[in-house]
C-alpha cells in the first residue's frame, strides 16, 4: 500500500498525476477504481477524478470519500464535475487547467480497475528510452482482448483504458494549446497519433512503436457485462454507432497529421468540423466509406446534428479534495519552456 513521503515530513517532487475519467458509472464501481489506483501508488502522487456530465454522481462520490475518514498518509485526491458530457472537453480542462505537474502523468476510465503494479512497471519501461513519449497497457479481459493484446504488441498502439505520458508531453501541449476536438469518439487514437509524430508531422516522421512503448506486463480488470440483457444490448449498438463514428474520424485525422502533415494544434474545434473538412478534402475516399459501410451514414448524420458547446467554456468545479483545498479551481502550474521531443 502506498505510503506517502509527506507523512514522515519530508516534501519530495511529484513525480506521479493521475487522472480518471468518469461520467455513466455507478459510483460502487468508480470507487473501485479509485481503491485499485490507490493500490497502485508507489510515489507522491495528486489522484484527480473527472466526472462529466453527471453532477450527481460527482456528489456521491464526494460524500463517500468524506465519510471514509481518510489520512494524512493517502495521496492527494481530488474529484472534479464538468457540466459538459464531453470525456474530449474534461480531457482538455486537465491538460490546461488541472494538471498539478508531474514527470508521469496516467489516464484511466472510471470503470477499469489496475492491476497493482500497472504504475510502476509503465513508469519504469517509459523511463527506460528517452525516444518514449507515452506507454500504454494491454487488455487481459473481453472477447477481443488476446487478438487485440496481439497487434498491439506487434504494431504499436495505445488503449484508452490506461496509458501514461511524459512531463515534455503534457508541457509542449499546454504550451501549443492543443485540444482534442469536441464530440470526438477516438479521444485516445488521436492523441497516439500526435505522438506517433513527434507532435510535428512537419518535422518527423510516424513512429508508432518507436514513441509509445507498449508494456505486455501492464494490464486492468473490467467488470463482464451479460451481453444478453436488453440494457445491454442498447448500449452495444450505441458503441458500434460511435465506432462507425470513430472510423470517420480515424480517416480526417490521418488525412490531417500524415497526409497534410498540419501540426496537432491546428485540429478542427469540433469532431463534426474534423469530418466534415475531410470529406471535403477527399470526396472519392469519403464516399467509398459511407457507402460500402451503411452505419458510418447514420453516425455522419447524428454527428452533424446541432450541438450547443457553450458549457465547454466551464471551468470544471472542485466537488472534493483531501487535503482540503477549498472549492475553486486551482490552478495548474504555468507552461515550462518547451522541451526538444526526441525524432
Amino acid at each position: 500500500m502506498y505510503r506517502s513521503a509527506w507523512a514522515d515530513g519530508m516534501n519530495p517532487p511529484l513525480s506521479w498525476a493521475t487522472v480518471v475519467f468518469a461520467s455513466r458509472e455507478g459510483c460502487d464501481q468508480l470507487l473501485l477504481t479509485v481503491d485499485a489506483m490507490l493500490r497502485a501508488i508507489r510515489v507522491p502522487t495528486v489522484v484527480d477524478v473527472l466526472i462529466n456530465g453527471n453532477p450527481g454522481l460527482a456528489a456521491e462520490l464526494a460524500s463517500v470519500l468524506m465519510s471514509r475518514g481518510l489520512t494524512e498518509r493517502l495521496p492527494v485526491i481530488r474529484v472534479w464535475s464538468l457540466r459538459l458530457g464531453d470525456k474530449a472537453n474534461a480531457w482538455n480542462h486537465y491538460i490546461h487547467h488541472i494538471w498539478p505537474g508531474a514527470s508521469v502523468s496516467f489516464f484511466v476510465d472510471g470503470y477499469v480497475r489496475v492491476q497493482a503494479d500497472a504504475l510502476k512497471l509503465l513508469a519504469e519501461g517509459m523511463a527506460s528510452d528517452s525516444r518514449l513519449l507515452g506507454g500504454t497497457g494491454v487488455p487481459s479481459m473481453g472477447r477481443n482482448a488476446i487478438p487485440l493484446r496481439e497487434q498491439m504488441l506487434k504494431q504499436g498502439g495505445i488503449h484508452g483504458n490506461l496509458f501514461a505520458i511524459k512531463e515534455q508531453v503534457v508541457k509542449a501541449l499546454r504550451l501549443s494549446n492543443f485540444k482534442l476536438p469536441l464530440g470526438i469518439y477516438r479521444t485516445d487514437p488521436t492523441l497516439g497519433a500526435a505522438l506517433a509524430f513527434g507532435l510535428d508531422p512537419a518535422q518527423h516522421q510516424w513512429d508508432l512503436k518507436g514513441r509509445i512503448l507498449v508494456h505486455p506486463g501492464v494490464t486492468w480488470k473490467t467488470d463482464i457485462r451479460p451481453w444478453w440483457r436488453f440494457g445491454e444490448l442498447k448500449s452495444q449498438f450505441k458503441r458500434t454507432l460511435r465506432q462507425a463514428q470513430g472510423d470517420l474520424e480515424n480517416r480526417a485525422v490521418k488525412e490531417h497529421l500524415a497526409h497534410k502533415r498540419r501540426a496537432p494544434e491546428m485540429l478542427p474545434r469540433t469532431a463534426a468540423e474534423l469530418v466534415t473538412g475531410w470529406i471535403t478534402s477527399c470526396p472519392g475516399e469519403a464516399n467509398a466509406v459511407l457507402w460500402q459501410k451503411p452505419l458510418t451514414r447514420l453516425a455522419l448524420r447524428k454527428l452533424r446534428e446541432p450541438r450547443d458547446w457553450s458549457a465547454a467554456q466551464d471551468l470544471p468545479e472542485l466537488a472534493f479534495s483531501h487535503p482540503d483545498q477549498g472549492r475553486s479551481l486551482q490552478a495548474a502550474p504555468d507552461p515550462a519552456q518547451n522541451q526538444a521531443l526526441t525524432s
